[in-house]
């Protein structure tokens, strides 16, 4: 509830989501209760910069406090969980640019994957497959451990996110329009999302920069209206590309199997998971089990940010500060799903 103070004996806790596209903060009190959200943009320095990725992190932060009535001095944990925080070098780069603004608040840096396996796996232990602009595959054992496959993309390995998802679509419209490849509904698409009369033009915009990165990310969602329309070269792309996820999902998955046993949980998260054809959801689900069969598949139990909270919480009080906050999350969103 926006504008509410914490009475006496309430922690409050900072969690951040920060990704690709957009960066999204909650501050939760020790009942499970959010008392403000705030929003700001992509928050991945390796992909915007420095600079634009603390803008982004700090705007989606004040939004948030401003909302609950506290200033982030006030607080009493947070955790960041942000996309490019992969090596400790990045984790180290992140918490000098940010010291500043957080401190004295007691505060954490990990990766987005972290937050998202912890907010929605039901055991803490299992995979998260994030899939928005980018990829990444986080796991956790039982005993606490996590690994990371992937999220360093393409050339380090990584296939099946937005970004490569916009990558091969934009090839597949330049060839079919050119006469390359296969005729595709892709390049008619392409050239009206991003305001072009033909591919020389475009050609040009690209080359010479006037289009960057960020804006061809528009493409995505491209691709699966292409699917739904029919067209077969954005189907196999759709297909091609959710395998290649549920392979580097599956890997996971079996690494955790040798030492835990089968029945791991899997959480899908991201944007992705969203689209209006089935395609890429299907070929994720064929490349996962061709690495392991035995999942507990289910969506996640809570969204990213609240994950951050949780890993905030836990930092405070322990798991059971964790455990607490958790339950009342998942109450309050239960009353807000049964009040819709």
């Amino acid at each position: 509830m926006a504008g509410v103070s914490a009475s006496a004996g309430e922690r409050l806790y900072l969690g951040v989501d920060g990704g690709g596209t957009k960066t999204e903060a909650w501050i939760v009190d020790s009942t499970g209760q959010v008392r403000g959200r705030g929003t700001g943009g992509p928050s991945n320095h390796q992909e915007s910069g420095l600079e634009a990725a603390l803008t982004s992190i700090l705007t989606a932060i004040d939004a948030a406090a401003r909302a609950a009535g506290r200033a982030p001095a006030q607080l009493n944990g947070a955790a960041l969980g942000l996309a490019g925080a992969d090596f400790p070098e990045d984790v180290d780069t992140l918490r000098q640019a940010l010291s500043p603004r957080l401190n004295p608040v007691p505060y954490v840096v990990v990766n987005d994957g972290e937050i998202a396996l912890r907010a929605g796996c039901r055991s803490g232990a299992g995979v998260a497959v994030v899939a928005g602009t980018g990829t990444n595959v986080v796991g956790r054992f039982r005993d606490g451990e996590t690994f990371q496959i992937g999220g360093l993309g393409y050339e380090l390995g990584d296939e099946g996110g937005g970004s490569d998802l916009v990558r091969h679509a934009l090839h597949l419209a330049f060839r079919g329009a050119e006469g390359r490849g296969a005729p595709t509904l892709l390049s008619e698409l392409a050239l009206a999302a991003l305001g072009m009369d033909d591919f020389p033009q475009l050609s040009r915009a690209l080359y010479f920069g006037r289009i960057t990165r960020q804006d061809v990310h528009v493409l995505a969602p491209l691709v699966f209206i292409a699917a739904r329309e029919g067209d077969v070269v954005a189907q196999d792309l759709l297909c091609t590309s959710g395998i290649k996820l549920g392979e580097t999902a599956g890997a996971a998955v079996r690494r955790i199997e040798e030492r835990d046993g089968v029945g791991v949980e899997v959480v899908k998260v991201g944007s992705l998971w969203l689209g209006n054809h089935p395609l890429f959801a299907d070929g994720f689900m064929m490349g996962l089990h061709r690495r392991a069969l035995e999942v507990d598949l289910h969506e996640p139990e809570l969204p990213p940010p609240a994950g951050a909270v949780l890993i905030a919480a836990a930092a405070d009080g322990g798991e059971g500060q964790a455990a607490a906050v958790r339950e009342g999350l998942l109450r309050d969103q239960d009353t807000h799903t049964d009040g819709r």
